[in-house]
């Protein structure tokens, strides 16, 4: 039996070599790199973690005065701040939260981007982006959905445990929590371990769908489908590309963090160096002005970063290329009824015939 994780190796290599190195086009990279980072960026997964209600702090009235609805709204507006200073707090964490989502929502249509920009091998970034605002969409509302649906089984998971707690006193919480501390350890694993599983085979099928959505010109919750109905009938070599993606992102990780751990030293070092000579330059010339003298080097130290940053960017690159190409690749071996039009099919079905 073939694998096509294995198979996609080869052809994944020599697609991501002529893509960046053939020739090698610095702006088509920093066009690359751009895509990728805004990929990776904010706000990719959702958390609830803020969404506890309780109502020990509402004025809620006692037993046999239910019906008295208007105490209980009173209660309720003599809770809200009127400190400004809250009111600026609120501000900053919805504004944190709406940004987040923005940058979730641009991280989906990126990945839209992303395929298309490989697949062509012509990376246009305004065009593409345009062309899947309307697919991107679809995939920031599946993966919100995603993520409901990974913490509804979050829920499950903790409810028998979390109940006896919620059931308990004030006086006795902490005896039911000390009681509970070894399945509270082993549910928290549980839950990570249940979380990671579904979460990473609900993202490979996310992945495999986004190509073909694009390709048969249909949504994410219908590419989606289809994937999952291919999957139904060759499920082993699903199975096999898990495990091959595993090994595979081992493999390429280890490789990336070599190479950026020999990177930071050197560029820390030579950017330690001239900041320093620069420093103490600058206090040669404006002895006594440390003020000024920060102010100087602040924007420096400032681009300094932001080229640094740029740089691992850089060489992470080819690393996210290979990953991707690999997947395409992949795809096109495990779902033939999707026509994927790679930028080399043509020369490769020239070589065949």
């Amino acid at each position: 039996m073939t694998w096509y994780v294995v198979d996609a190796l080869d052809k994944a290599f020599g697609r991501t070599k002529k893509c960046l190195f053939e020739p090698f086009d610095f702006w088509k990279w920093m066009k690359l790199v751009i895509i990728v980072m805004l990929i990776g960026g904010v706000g990719s997964n959702f958390n609830s973690g803020g969404n506890n209600y309780s109502s020990d702090g509402y004025n809620l009235p006692e037993s046999g005065t239910t019906d008295s609805f208007t105490d209980v709204f009173t209660g309720f507006v003599d809770q809200i701040p009127t400190d400004p200073g809250m009111g600026l707090i609120i501000g900053i964490i919805v504004l944190i939260f709406v940004l987040i989502l923005f940058f979730s929502y641009v991280s989906s249509v990126m990945e839209f981007v992303f395929v298309e920009s490989l697949v062509s091998n012509d990376v246009r970034f305004w065009e593409y982006s345009r062309r899947y605002l309307r697919k991107g969409l679809g995939l920031f509302v599946f993966r919100i959905l995603t993520g409901i649906l990974l913490l509804a089984i979050i829920a499950i998971i903790a409810l028998p445990f979390v109940l006896p707690l919620i059931g308990s006193s004030s006086e006795n919480y902490v005896d039911v929590m000390a009681s509970n501390i070894i399945p509270l350890i082993f549910l928290l694993i549980s839950i990570l371990l249940v979380t990671a599983i579904i979460g990473g085979i609900i993202s490979s099928f996310i992945n495999l769908s986004i190509p073909v959505a694009i390709y048969t010109e249909s949504g994410i919750f219908r590419a989606f489908s289809n994937v999952f109905r291919q999957f139904r009938k060759d499920w082993k070599q699903i199975i096999g590309y898990w495990f091959g993606r595993i090994v595979l992102g081992i493999a390429v990780g280890i490789v990336v963090a070599i190479v950026l751990l020999i990177v930071i030293i050197a560029a820390g070092l030579f950017i330690l160096l001239v900041d320093m000579l620069l420093y103490f330059a600058l206090s040669a010339i404006l002895p006594g002005s440390d003020t000024i003298i920060w102010m100087i080097l602040a924007p420096i130290i400032l681009i300094q970063v932001i080229i640094f940053i740029f740089l691992l960017a850089f060489i992470t690159l080819p690393a996210s290329v290979f990953m991707k190409y690999h997947m395409v690749t992949f795809l096109q071996q495990w779902y033939p009824d999707v026509e994927i039009p790679v930028f080399d099919m043509q020369q490769i079905d020239e070589e065949l015939y």
